[in-house]
């Protein structure tokens, strides 16, 4: 099931979940985004599907967006193989999602739990903007309640240091 924009929405206001929504040109990139003069650009977040080398095991990594990852830590840290990107067919299967729309939302369409979702820690208490549903839709809204909605919906989230 794809959810779109405003079902998403509507789930946020079901949970009475304070957001901001900004709709705007499609991003694509980092520059792409900053050149466009969103508000609040600091809260701006990057998310990361990323596979283990047999494309076994699959991990979301949310992160500030000047954070740079360090691949060989991070699979250190969670006990992986060597991690790549996941590629564009991998997006659309698990999380029904886009390159440039990679969003901790698609985690509400991995209706098997087969992400392994990971924030850095620094964003706990923060205020952080993802896009909703597509790369045209940025929704800013307090981390700790986009995680407490993803693990009512069954999603094991884990804070880690980056």
């Amino acid at each position: 099931m794809i959810l779109t924009e405003q079902a998403l929405l509507d789930l946020l206001e079901e949970q009475h979940i304070d957001y901001t929504v900004r709709k705007h040109e499609p991003i694509y990139t980092v520059a792409e985004g900053e050149a466009l003069g969103l508000p609040n650009a600091e809260a701006a977040v990057k998310s990361l599907l990323l596979t283990d080398d047999k494309h076994a095991s699959f991990y979301l990594v949310v992160l500030p967006l000047d954070k740079q990852l360090d691949l060989k830590q991070l699979r250190v840290k969670i006990g992986s193989r060597r991690l790549t990107m996941a590629t564009p067919a991998e997006l659309a299967q698990l999380l029904g999602l886009t390159p440039g729309a990679v969003t901790p939302f698609g985690l509400l369409q991995d209706d098997q739990h087969r992400v392994q979702t990971f924030f850095a820690s620094t964003l706990k208490e923060n205020t952080i903007a993802v896009p909703l549903a597509s790369n045209t839709a940025t929704v800013w809204l307090r981390c700790q309640e986009l995680v407490q909605l993803l693990e009512a919906q069954g999603h094991s989230i884990n804070y880690i240091l980056l």
